[in-house]
């Protein structure tokens, strides 16, 4: 994950940290924020999100945390179906086909 998708989950950790539950304006934000980092261009991987938040935000109740991974691999998912054609850069920023 880049530093700027890592910028993004820190009004979130704030919101998470020491939560017990996750109202539906906290949903929203967590939502949104993975739909930003997606849409980024960036991705991430749902088991390695868990850790982050674990280590990094301090998530106490698994209820909050089983919430915010089951946004994360939702929006993932429809990001990814909605997507599916989209084309990876082979280094060919030109389209010349010479790779420069």
């Amino acid at each position: 994950m880049r530093n700027e998708s890592l910028l993004l989950l820190h009004p979130v950790q704030n919101l998470v940290a020491g939560a017990k539950h996750l109202d539906s304006q906290g949903e929203e934000l967590v939502k949104s924020t993975f739909k930003k980092i997606l849409e980024s261009g960036d991705t991430y991987s749902v088991a390695e999100l868990e850790s982050w938040f674990v280590n990094q935000a301090g998530i106490v109740e698994q209820s909050v945390l089983d919430r915010i991974m089951n946004i994360a691999h939702y929006q993932k998912s429809k990001f990814e179906a909605s997507n599916k054609f989209r084309m990876v850069s082979d280094g060919d920023e030109c389209g010349c086909g010479g790779g420069h």
